[in-house]
């Protein structure tokens, strides 16, 4: 039996933009689990999420994982922000293997460059934004997060996206002012096998800040897809990437089957 897969979110998301990668992995025999964050289920809370940072986050899923009491230990595939939260997760806890899409990269890492910031002017650029909730418009998102996705799936996309922490948004990108360092990730405690994706035309965490993210991890599987952007969970190349993805693990899970029937 494979490993239990936990899928975590990215940000304005919740659950079930999902839904795609997990039903590719279902069919091909693997069992996902897939947390919503704090204050983002049923439309998302502005006020409450407004509060929340990354550490919180991360305690939810810490607390959510233990409580799932999987009997092996998990593979995380996290998108964005979920993948900077998955990757500190996997330097606290036994991981069977780590997945990250497009992520988001931890402190010490400089992804300040000028798409990721035209991509989030809008709240940037507001009053306290740390302290606010935020949400792109359709225009910007379209441009930025979409670009890459067909067109006639944007407007549904966007009407899916719930608003998200100000707070998380200071601690990813300016993680140098942040006294806490809440998106430090212990990378040499992470002991895992580690497969990262970047995609070319990505507005959010572009190809050279995820090959950073990459070389925290010796060893790790990098793939590049030239022509994709950031929405790499629900685009024309969503199934050749799962099946890409499960191809990776298989001889994994294979080795570990092989490892426990010696035993």
């Amino acid at each position: 039996m494979a490993h239990p897969v936990v899928l975590l979110h990215g940000m304005w998301c919740t659950a079930d933009h999902w839904t795609r990668i997990a039903d590719a992995l279902r069919a091909r025999g693997f069992s996902c689990h897939i947390p919503t964050l704090p204050a983002h289920a049923d439309g998302g809370d502005p006020a409450s999420v407004g509060a929340l940072g990354l550490r919180d986050y991360l305690v939810f899923l810490r607390e959510w994982i233990a409580q799932a009491g999987f009997s092996q230990p998990p593979t995380l595939i996290g998108h964005s922000m979920g993948a900077l939260l998955a990757q500190q997760l996997a330097a606290e806890m036994d991981c069977f293997a780590l997945v990250l899409l497009t992520p988001a990269a931890p402190a010490g890492i400089n992804a300040i460059r000028p798409q990721p910031l035209a991509a989030f002017s809008s709240a940037l650029l507001r009053p306290a934004f740390w302290k606010r909730a935020h949400r792109p418009s359709f225009a910007r998102a379209a441009k930025s997060l979409f670009n890459g996705v067909p067109a006639v799936q944007h407007l549904a996309i966007h009407n899916s996206l719930v608003p998200e922490s100000g707070r998380a948004l200071a601690e990813l990108a300016f993680w140098w002012a942040d006294r806490g360092q809440a998106s430090r990730v212990d990378s040499e405690q992470v002991r895992c096998p580690v497969y990262v994706l970047s995609a070319g035309r990505d507005a959010l965490t572009p190809a050279p800040v995820v090959r950073k993210v990459a070389s925290l991890y010796p060893g790790a599987a990098l793939r590049h897809y030239p022509d994709r952007g950031h929405w790499v969970i629900d685009d024309d190349d969503t199934e050749d990437m799962v099946g890409e993805i499960a191809g990776w693990l298989l001889p994994l899970e294979q080795r570990a089957s092989r490892a426990t029937r010696n035993r």
